[in-house]
């Protein structure tokens, strides 16, 4: 018998496979399928990314450094100063990702000491289920803090013996599954919070394109001492399969960084930094993909306020957050909602305590027509 991590036969699968393992089942039972599960975008990637990528194919194909290419860090750096007014040296501030999965799951790497007494990786509850397995993957421990009301996470109610044996906290704004946004004065007290306990800050904005109306702000307008901002093109430019995002901030953090991702062997690939470099540098496919997401939000939330369903209003994301009525839990709704061909995920699947117990989740990826038609086959179950 082979032996493992313990950490595996700990885990249960991962959360979203499981789900796709479902969505599967639907099909093969040939119902029409509505699919609000997963958040894996469906509209195209813009043609001129695609034609971007394959002109950075080189007849030579070296390794690609994890710096990245100079184009993409001027790229990453141009696009901050335009949405966020903010300047950073693209020399010193900017590190490529591959993708911000893989970038959250191994930060906890950068600064847990599996043998120190602070060691929590602290984040909000409901989440993205990388940030608690990097954190126990690394020998950390893992704190999730149960949000619940309005979803927005208050670090600064933290408890005092906490925040001194906390060495990474996250903040997720907007944040995935509520689409709860943070206010800049929220964002700056957190910042002020982990200065005061020299606790490294960093901000998942993996949603901040997607929004009407109010931008989202980023932790970059607050300070980028001791901190770093976590973006990537999956949602904002339909890339997610390029796998490309970046970590920008502190430059003595970028600077360990750097230094801790030629270990992994996560350098992205120079091809696909000439796409993301093209994406980084246009604003106007961002924005009309974010005019797509949006109506099929107010869709959608058209109908749940008409059904009397208590969901969780907001202006970013292509997620919608919404509780299950009486008489079921979020598991026993989303099985309900398959019966219609609705694949919708439960609020468990994102949380660690019992904040997604009741909730669940629905991706925005169906198009008008898509959306249209589940509302339909919803209401025939009403």
């Amino acid at each position: 018998m082979a032996r493992l991590n313990p950490l595996l036969s700990r885990l249960d699968a991962y959360p979203l496979v499981e789900l796709t393992e479902k969505r599967s089942q639907v099909e093969a039972r040939n119902i029409p399928l509505y699919d609000f599960g997963l958040g894996d975008p469906v509209d195209p990637t813009p043609a001129f990314i695609q034609d971007a990528l394959k002109a950075g194919v080189q007849a030579m194909s070296r390794y690609p450094v994890v710096q990245g290419t100079p184009e993409f860090r001027r790229a990453v750096t141009g696009y901050l100063e335009r949405r966020f007014g903010v300047a950073l040296d693209p020399d010193r501030s900017v590190v490529p990702t591959s993708g911000s999965k893989e970038a959250m799951f191994h930060l906890p790497l950068l600064v847990v000491d599996r043998d120190a007494p602070d060691r929590a990786v602290v984040f909000p509850d409901p989440g993205y289920p990388a940030w608690q397995r990097g954190a126990l993957f690394a020998g950390g421990e893992a704190v999730p803090i149960p949000l619940e009301g309005d979803f927005r996470f208050r670090p600064w109610e933290l408890p005092a013996d906490l925040l001194a044996r906390t060495r990474l906290l996250i903040v997720n704004s907007p944040h995935n599954p509520t689409g709860a946004v943070s206010t800049l004065e929220d964002l700056e007290r957190t910042w002020k919070v982990c200065r005061a306990h020299d606790i490294l800050l960093a901000s998942d904005e993996t949603y901040c394109d997607i929004y009407e109306g109010e931008p989202p702000p980023s932790i970059l307008q607050v300070a980028t001492e001791g901190v770093v901002a976590i973006h990537t093109l999956s949602k904002r430019s339909s890339m997610a399969g390029y796998r490309t995002g970046f970590f920008a901030g502190d430059p003595a953090w970028i600077r360990r960084l750097t230094d801790f991702r030629a270990n992994p062997g996560v350098a992205a690939q120079d091809f696909v930094n000439a796409a993301a470099s093209a994406a980084w540098a246009d604003d106007a496919h961002p924005r009309a993909l974010a005019r797509t997401y949006m109506a099929r939000r107010r869709m959608m939330e058209a109908f749940l306020e008409e059904a009397g369903f208590e969901f969780v209003r907001s202006n970013a994301t292509f997620y919608i957050w919404f509780k299950a009525p009486a008489g079921y839990d979020d598991v026993g709704y989303a099985a309900r909602l398959l019966e219609a061909g609705i694949v919708a995920a439960p609020g468990r699947l994102f949380a660690l305590t019992d904040t997604g117990r009741d909730w669940l989740r629905l991706a925005l990826m169906p198009d008008s027509e898509g959306c249209s038609r589940a509302i339909e086959a919803w209401r025939a179950l009403l």
